[in-house]
């Protein structure tokens, strides 16, 4: 885990901005994150957010020459290389597509198999949506599926394997609720935009300031997350989450606040990032959050 003193970055930081961001408010409190991946996505998809359906990440590595077995996959899958190149057959003639470090493939429901076909560990961050609660883990946990019918001229896929080599790290999963920014909504992810998947956790009473961000979906993992809004010239709760719960969030201005006794721990990923180099410090927190943003004139002073 990496722990910095976001107060102390941010505050270094914005001193180079403009005198109009001079009342911004940085996080408070005792904070830290551990970055998972950054990704440059490389197809397009539109996924609808389902209430009751769960949302699950987790890293993953395949030693060389692994693979995950046929996996049937109910939702969207993003898988984004950390190190080694990731082979995927599916589709129609159970085509083979390969990305390479820091790529990210985006496929829908369907039947796939994920191959190491290098000399070096494959790492990636997975995130799966749609599953069913309490369900196996995506990739390797349940059985195997049947090399699908299409697949009988390809080379070594036409019959089922089982898994071998793969590792899990990090699992998390949470249940979409149906409620604020969730219900009816749509994430859409832009081929050739990035993602950024982190872990954030928060001590109780920590503060992430006035923020805006870039679209995400988000598990909470421990405590309590609560969000705060300008509403009618007012700060105001808008939102509270527990452990088990996800959410997707549009990008938009408001301070999360962690408001249990507990510390605060949280899975965030974020889309529709430019593609670009990060910064050396801090580079992808700055790229998917502006911390920048002054509080609401009417704020009480414990909100500023």
């Amino acid at each position: 885990m990496r722990r910095t003193s976001f107060v102390a970055t941010v505050v270094v930081f914005t001193t180079s901005l403009s005198m109009a961001v001079a009342f911004a408010t940085p996080p408070t409190g005792d904070v830290s994150y551990k970055d998972y991946a950054r990704a440059q996505t490389v197809e397009n998809a539109t996924v609808p957010i389902m209430g009751g359906t769960t949302l699950v990440t987790g890293s993953y590595s395949v030693a060389p020459g692994g693979e995950t077995g046929w996996r049937s996959l109910p939702g969207a899958m993003v898988l984004a290389v950390t190190k080694g190149k990731l082979m995927l057959h599916g589709g129609e003639g159970c085509a083979a597509k390969e990305y390479g470090t820091d790529h990210a493939a985006v496929v829908p429901a369907g039947t796939y198999r994920v191959h190491n076909a290098g000399n070096e560990p494959l790492e990636f961050f997975g995130l799966f949506f749609d599953q069913p609660a309490g369900g196996p883990k995506p990739l390797t946990e349940g059985p195997t599926e049947t090399a699908p019918a299409n697949c009988s001229g390809v080379s070594g896929l036409a019959a089922g394997t089982s898994p071998s080599g793969v590792s899990l790290t990090t699992p998390l999963a949470g249940k979409f609720l149906d409620s604020a920014y969730s219900h009816g909504a749509t994430l859409d992810i832009k081929a050739g935009q990035d993602l950024f998947a982190t872990y954030y956790d928060f001590g109780p009473g920590a503060s992430s300031g006035w923020l805006s961000h870039r679209p995400a979906v988000n598990i909470v993992e421990s405590g309590e997350l609560a969000y705060y809004e300008p509403r009618d010239g007012k700060c105001v709760k808008t939102e509270t989450y527990y452990p088990g719960q996800a959410f997707y969030h549009p990008a938009h201005r408001h301070m999360a606040v962690s408001e249990g006794k507990d510390h605060m721990r949280l899975t965030t990923v974020y889309f529709d990032l430019p593609h670009e180099t990060p910064l050396p410090a801090l580079g992808n927190q700055l790229t998917a959050v502006d911390f920048t943003q002054a509080p609401p004139a009417d704020c009480p002073t414990r909100l500023r």
